[in-house]
């Protein structure tokens, strides 16, 4: 295994500081944050708002698993897509990585209306929660990398 992450972490094409280089680490950096998304989606979904009626349930799922995800997911943004150091960050930067997080809010709960509207019964099964969760965050990955190089990290990329 060791040699594997040497060889990952020696490869241009990953370690880089080319903008396809972070795109692909963003991609691995969304795959580590879809599961912790997936595993607190799961937990919330399914055992903490157990009792409370969906679409109710849907809807605060998103949001608990948001509020952890996107901390998490600003430390590993900084320092593995575009190793930045994690302590040198401005509170404007954090903000703004916060309201460009919203677009992993917004547009799931968006989509989780409309399918409460047509497929209701995808919210109650297990399976097909995740999977829908996982097409949803798919999807709005490079969104958010374009927003991120463009918009959040900018002034840290700069100096």
């Amino acid at each position: 295994m060791s040699n594997f992450l040497n060889f990952l972490r020696d490869t241009p094409l990953i370690n880089g500081d080319s903008s396809l280089a972070q795109l692909i680490r963003t991609y691995i950096v969304g795959a580590f944050n879809l599961l912790v998304g997936l595993l607190s989606n799961y937990i919330f979904q399914f055992f903490i708002f157990n009792n409370i009626a969906i679409p109710l349930r849907t809807y605060l799922t998103n949001v608990g698993s948001f509020s952890i995800g996107v901390v998490i997911s600003y430390f590993l943004s900084r320092r593995i897509i575009f190793k930045l150091s994690t302590n040198e960050g401005s509170f404007k930067e954090f903000i703004n990585f916060v309201l460009t997080n919203l677009i992993n809010l917004i547009l799931p709960l968006i989509i989780w209306y409309l399918i409460d509207i047509y497929r209701p019964s995808i919210q109650e099964s297990e399976i097909q929660f995740i999977i829908a969760t996982v097409l949803i965050s798919s999807v709005i990955l490079p969104i958010k990398y374009v927003i991120y190089r463009l918009f959040v990290f900018k002034d840290s990329l700069d100096n």
